[in-house]
This record gives structure tokens, C-alpha cells and sequence, in this order.
């Protein structure tokens, strides 16, 4: 879906089966699994590994964030939907929530999405749980605003971007 990209911290590519082992690392605890409806009940190294292999057929893409030295800390995620809206999606490890990477990685994954003339003139959603004031927060900060609708998943709340 999206090409490998850059920003000024961080290196985003499409993950890859070899990546499942660090995935599972840094999603495998409730601080970061209890805020994502796929991962309840936790995200060990199986279910990492078929997030990843079911990209295409599922049309959920996952994209891995790494600093320059190569550690992942985090993932991105975007979901072609059949109605034509996109759906954008993240989650980091605890060590490194509240540094800015999310922020800088949602920026830019918004970038590339509008560059992409097969997507840009998609309407871009988010979701997030009602209680996750921390992703409440960036998602405004990104341009976001709450349609007032619950999400797909259950106990989520819909965002779209301006």
C-alpha cells in the first residue's frame, strides 16, 4: 500500500514476518494490548505473526517504526476499506510512548497517504477507546474530531480527519 518512508526519527516500512518476534515484544503487555480490540487476551508471537501474513487478504496493513539504529518501536496500521474510507491506526512500545514518535509517525503516514493519488481523495478515519486520552489527544493534535459515532470495533469511538 504505502512505500517505505523516512522522517527525521524514524524508519517506516510494511512489516514482514521476520519482524514478528519484536512485535510481540513490545505488544505482548497490557499497557500496550489493552488498548487494541485485536490483541485482547494479549499479542503473543502467534497472533503477531498472522497480523502479518494476512495483510493482503484482510487489506489491514502494518507497518513497522524503527529508530535508525533498527529497534522497533511501534507499529502503524492502515485499513483499505470496501466503503472507500481508509482507516489509520498505531500503537508503541511503553518505552517509547510520550517521546513524540507517535506524532511524528501519524504526520507522516497522513503525508504519504495524501501524495498517494490513489488515496488522497479518500476520507481517513481513526478509532480509538473512549478512555485512551492519550490517543484522543494526537488525534486532534493530528486534525482529527470525533464524529460522534461508535467505532467498528466495540467500546470505540469514530474520528475522521478534517
Amino acid at each position: 500500500m504505502l512505500k517505505p518512508f523516512t522522517t527525521e526519527r524514524l524508519a517506516i516500512r510494511q512489516l514482514e514476518l521476520q519482524d514478528a518476534p519484536e512485535l510481540a515484544r513490545i505488544s505482548d503487555v497490557p499497557a500496550v494490548s489493552q488498548w487494541m480490540a485485536f490483541m485482547e487476551g494479549g499479542f503473543p508471537l502467534e497472533k503477531a505473526q498472522a497480523l502479518i501474513t494476512s495483510q493482503d487478504q484482510t487489506k489491514e496493513y502494518f507497518f513497522a517504526v524503527r529508530l535508525p539504529d533498527g529497534t522497533l518501536i511501534g507499529a502503524m496500521g492502515i485499513i483499505d476499506h470496501p466503503d472507500g474510507t481508509i482507516e489509520v491506526g498505531y500503537w508503541f512500545g511503553v518505552d517509547y510512548q510520550g517521546k513524540g514518535y507517535a506524532s511524528e509517525a501519524l504526520r507522516a503516514t497522513l503525508d504519504q497517504i495524501a501524495a498517494d493519488p490513489l488515496l488522497a481523495s479518500r476520507p481517513v478515519l481513526a478509532e480509538t477507546r473512549p478512555d485512551n486520552a492519550a490517543s484522543i489527544r494526537l488525534l486532534t493534535k493530528m486534525g482529527f474530531y470525533a464524529t460522534g459515532r461508535p467505532g467498528p470495533r466495540p467500546n470505540r469511538i469514530e474520528f475522521r480527519l478534517r
